[in-house]
């Protein structure tokens, strides 16, 4: 099947998807689902209005026949994430899939998007839609309006990946299953939707040397980025602060105080609250019990992961994994 959709407003595309899939729609305050007929495939896609200007669409389907879709969309700034089911896309010229890079951000202004999601599968997806005005009203009267407003120029008709982090499932994991309601669901999910924004803009920040954050020379803080990088991938057995200076070609005295500076914490608390981080998903998402989850993000010793998580969250983790 083939479906042009024109959008003059961020809200725009959902309602071409609800004109087109003639399943039934369940209204539920601010939140709109359409059921997939029969001859179009099974499951849903649900949005949820954040505000004017915001919303979140989850897709959840398996379709018949493959569906090509023509979008033109006035401006939209999209944080795209897919959990399963292969979608191909084009704009300008280029082209990624989600079974290769699952998440992704870009922002459109009159550019025509071509997805392409095949039969056959199930597909379950994230996105995030804004309008790019009210992306910037979040750095209204601040120093850094300018820097994102001009990152926002740069980034039209691109499509930029995203690394699929510790930090990143756990946003997208509390936006799917967010338990809330009404208003209280809208506010949460909002809060969700700024911790992805901050992860998109500190992607962007790695390439933006004239973003006013930090003196550091640019060597230098690439060098930091991919010390970062070597924390995130080691968490089990991570390096000593002296591997991690040698491996980054960086003195430890650099090592120690660019990172506090570009990153806002120690290179050690940095590697606890991921461990923390990645401990929690573990014992929510994949059921493991405190002594498992410990282990699997280095804690030799699980009363220290016991009083590392209480310190952090205000709740040891046994109580958080009977809750969950």
């Amino acid at each position: 099947m083939e479906q042009i959709i024109h959008a003059h407003d961020i809200h725009g595309y959902f309602d071409g998807l609800a004109s087109y899939l003639t399943g039934s729609e369940v209204l539920q305050g601010s939140e709109h689902k359409i059921l997939l007929s029969p001859l179009l495939g099974t499951g849903s896609i649900t949005r949820q209005k954040i505000r004017p200007g915001i919303e979140v669409v989850l897709s959840d389907m398996t379709l018949q026949e493959d569906w090509k879709q023509y979008i033109t969309e006035d401006q939209v700034f999209e944080i795209h994430y897919c959990f399963s089911g292969n979608t191909d896309c084009f704009v300008n010229g280029k082209s990624f899939s989600t079974e290769v890079r699952p998440c992704n951000f870009y922002s459109m202004e009159t550019t025509e998007l071509y997805l392409h999601k095949k039969s056959k599968q199930k597909y379950q997806c994230l996105e995030i839609r804004m309008s790019p005005e009210q992306l910037l009203r979040y750095f209204e009267g601040e120093n850094d309006y300018a820097y994102v407003q001009k990152w926002l120029q740069k980034q039209l008709g691109n499509i930029t990946p995203l690394k699929d982090t510790v930090m990143l499932k756990r946003a997208v994991h509390e936006i799917v299953n967010s338990t809330y309601q009404g208003s209280m669901k809208r506010l949460h999910l909002e809060s969700k939707i700024m911790e992805m924004l901050l992860l998109v803009l500190d992607n962007g920040l790695q390439g933006a040397g004239s973003w006013p954050v930090s003196k550091i020379k640019k060597q230098d803080r690439e060098r930091l980025y991919a010390a970062r990088q070597m924390i995130e991938e080691r968490l089990e057995n991570p390096l000593s602060l002296k591997e991690l200076a040698r491996a980054t070609e960086l003195n430890e005295f650099k090592l120690k105080t660019g990172f506090k500076e570009l990153f806002g914490m120690t290179v050690f608390e940095y590697l606890r609250d991921l461990r923390l981080e990645k401990g929690m998903l573990l014992m929510r998402i994949d059921q493991l019990n405190v002594g498992e989850a410990a282990i699997a993000v280095g804690y030799s010793n699980p009363s220290n992961f016991s009083a590392a998580f209480y310190k952090k969250y205000g709740c040891n983790p046994l109580q958080y994994r009977k809750s969950t």
